[in-house]
Parts: C-alpha cells; structure tokens; sequence
C-alpha cells in the first residue's frame, strides 16, 4: 500500500480484501466459486471490467468458439474470436498471461481445462498498475488454492466426477429448493431426475482383464457420461462401477430419451481391450420425496429391476410402479450388490 495512504484508508482496504477472500471461500461448488471470483475482483477493482468464459473447439474449423452449454453470468464485453483463442491457448503450465492488444492491457487467466473445454476470466483496462496487477493475481492465486481444495474434496480420485458426498449435498439442496418453493418458476410440464447406471457383468472385467483395464474401462465409461450430459446436469461416481446423473429440468419423453441414447452410446463403443460393455439405469422424478435417501433409493430400485430383467435397458421407476411392476411399499436403502 502506498505510504502517504491514511490509516483509515488502509483499513477500509484491508476489510474489503478480507470480506472478498470470506465470500469466496464460502463457496462450495465450482459455479458458485467462479461466480464469487468475478464478484470479488469486480469488487475490489470497480474500475476494471472483467468477465468469464468458457471455450471449446470449434467443430468445423480452427480456432475456438463459446460453449453455449456454460451456465455462467452475462459477459460484460464482447468476446472477440483472438481473444477466444488466446484464451484457448492457455495450459496448466502458463494458466496466466498479460499482454497488451488495440490500447488496452489484458490479463486472462485459466479457470479450468477439462475434456478440451477450457474456463476463463478476462480482464482489461487501459494501463495496468502494479497495485491492481496485484490485487488481481492474489484473488487468483486464493481462487486456485480454494479451487484445489474444493476439488481435492468432493470428487472422485479416479474419474475426476463428483463423488458420494457431493450428491449428497446437491440432492439435498434440490429436495430443499423444492420444499421452500424456489423452484415455482419452472415449467410445469418437466422436472428433475435422478439416474443411477450400473456397468454390467463388471466384475468380469477386473476378473479376466486385471483392475487396470477395468479402472481403464471406467474412465471411459465416465467421458461418455458426462459428454451425453449439459453443464447443468451433475455427474458422480457413486461407487465401484456405479454412477449418478442429476438431470435438470426436462420432460419425461426427453429424460426416456436421453438415457436410452447414453444406453446405445455405450453398446455401440469399443472399451480398449475389452470390446463391447453394457449399462443398466434406473431413474427416477424428483418431485415430492421428503429425503435424498428416498430419492436415490426409487432409481437404485428400477435399476435392480433393469438388472433382473435382463440388463442393458433403462427402467423408469414411477412407470414400473404404474403397470403394477414394482410394489409401493418402501424398501431399505441401500446400493445393489446381487449383481455383477
């Protein structure tokens, strides 16, 4: 801080800097903890425009464009197609760069490089001062630690999805939402699913192929998943070579087809070694149930029966209760393991 700055004025900066890394720390997902990162540079540095995004490849030429997919605040300036690329070019070894272009100084930094998507925060003003310079690559600096942190906790050490704990929490916070009414505005005609996919016969993968292939297989399995889905669902490894979809905001006719097209996806893949794998799911609405338990424990019933019936099928949860295939009496909770 700069020596002729009064007391008063540095301790009013130095609680703003303390109130910007709180709230950012209070955050507990990676939407939420992006969209405090912006809040608080945009706080501590009013005058610099700032704003996220996210880019993948284009799919018809080079270069890269705006994943459209990306739930993140509206832009505060336009994204220019050198600026994309720019931010396209940014890596794990050099997530930060600063540079100047047409009279204005840039600061872009990585927030994210996963399965070619690529997460971003663009700064500008004319002249960078070395105060600002400061402030700005601190909050980015806190970000990346709390991001490590966040991410070190709630997902899954092998596939990189979220794990148990956080379906947990997200599943609880939905049932929430719901209940305090928050989800008024939505159209009435869709709702929110759950689906568990169990991989069939897996444990005939570890058994002939070793748990390398398999741990392998399941890799895989997860890129298929998560690619079949949008930003705004929510993928988790549940355990083993189970997994969970939170799937936001669709009709029943698009949740039946969705799943179905993630079933024949992975029929119709090649696993490396292996060949052809097969998955069952079982899912279920998310509509009047009182606890997560509850929730996970309809679809983890539909997928029992998509595995005693055959496998490699979907199984709706409130359809086999309507045509009298399942019973309505509750049963424990609980994860499948009569099945391989």
């Amino acid at each position: 801080m700069s020596a002729g700055m009064s007391p008063s004025r540095q301790s009013e900066i130095t609680q703003d800097v303390i109130k910007s890394v709180v709230h950012l720390t209070e955050q507990r997902d990676e939407l939420t903890l992006l969209r405090g990162l912006l809040e608080s540079i945009l706080e501590m540095l009013p005058g610099v425009p700032a704003s996220l995004l996210c880019v993948v490849p284009a799919p018809d030429r080079e270069g890269w464009i705006l994943d459209q997919t990306c739930s993140l605040p509206e832009p505060l300036f336009p994204f220019a197609d050198w600026l994309m690329a720019e931010v396209g070019s940014l890596s794990a070894d050099a997530p930060t760069r600063q540079f100047a272009r047409d009279g204005l100084g840039y600061l872009i930094s990585s927030l994210g490089i996963q399965d070619g998507q690529r997460k971003a925060i663009v700064m500008m003003q004319p002249a960078w001062n070395p105060a600002d310079l400061r402030i700005a690559e601190g909050m980015l600096k806190i970000y990346a630690n709390f991001a490590r942190v966040l991410f070190d906790s709630e997902r899954d050490t092998l596939t990189g999805l979220y794990n148990r704990k956080k379906l947990d929490q997200k599943l609880s916070e939905l049932l929430a939402g719901r209940m305090s009414g928050s989800n008024r505005k939505r159209d009435k005609d869709t709702a929110d699913y759950l689906a568990v996919f169990d991989i069939d016969h897996f444990k005939r993968v570890n058994d002939n192929f070793g748990h390398l292939i398999g741990d392998e297989a399941l890799l895989v399995f997860a890129g298929l998943l998560r690619h079949a889905l949008r930003d705004v669902d929510w993928v988790f490894r549940y355990g083993g070579e189970e997994f969970v979809a939170l799937i936001k905001g669709v009709s029943p006719g698009t949740i039946a087809s969705i799943l179905e097209r993630i079933r024949v996806k992975v029929q119709g893949h090649s696993f490396p070694q292996i060949g052809q794998l097969t998955v069952s799911t079982g899912y279920t609405a998310i509509i009047d149930q009182q606890l997560p338990s509850y929730v996970f424990e309809e679809a983890d019933k539909a997928l029992y029966y998509a595995k005693a019936h055959g496998r490699n099928q979907v199984c709706d949860y409130r359809g086999l209760m309507s045509c009298g295939e399942l019973a309505p009496e509750r049963a424990l909770g609980g994860t499948i393991e009569l099945f391989d």
